[in-house]
């Protein structure tokens, strides 16, 4: 099994969206051709998102944010998702000063991926791909994790021993 690749919040550098009119930290990039994706965007003023066709979205709220989507505005709060299709017609602003989202993007033609959120690293389960750390801490083989930091786990299994209780976001395989 390969190990687990722990990636700190501060290491991730500021990207432009793809319509350059946000800005993400990417901490897992889509590969070309298919896979998936994992960032986090913020938000500091009302703005269109890209339009990615092929792609399916899910939106992690990490503060609260406003989206429209296909003309239909809802609020998420902290911990809140909502799912959309890249070639959806989105647009999303702050509720608050700035707000981030934790944004999962998956290509057509890979398994299909979900968000969840877990209290405890003993929940983690067994088809998951990633986490990141919304509050508290967790450990990964002795490394300590705080906010925003994230592991990337290798597919079909890990070694490493996990422990440590807060919210956490994990990326999975839905079956």
């Amino acid at each position: 099994m390969k190990p687990a690749t722990v990636i700190r919040r501060d290491d991730l550098e500021p990207n432009p969206w793809r319509n350059g009119l946000g800005v993400t930290r990417t901490i897992q990039s889509m590969a070309d051709g298919g896979g998936w994706s994992l960032s986090i965007a913020t938000i500091e003023r009302s703005a269109v998102f890209s339009i990615i066709p092929g792609v399916q979205r899910v939106q992690l709220a990490i503060d609260a944010v406003r989206l429209v989507i296909d003309g239909t505005e809802s609020r998420l709060d902290r911990g809140e998702q909502v799912r959309f299709t890249g070639e959806q017609s989105v647009s999303g602003a702050s509720a608050g000063e700035t707000s981030r989202v934790l944004n999962l993007m998956y290509a057509e033609g890979t398994p299909n991926l979900g968000l969840s959120i877990i209290r405890s690293a003993h929940g983690l389960p067994d088809t998951a791909l990633a986490a990141v750390v919304l509050a508290g801490v967790l450990e990964v083989s002795g490394s300590k994790l705080g906010f925003l930091d994230s592991v990337i786990l290798a597919p079909g299994g890990y070694a490493e021993n996990f422990s440590g209780t807060g919210q956490i976001a994990v990326v999975h395989v839905v079956s």
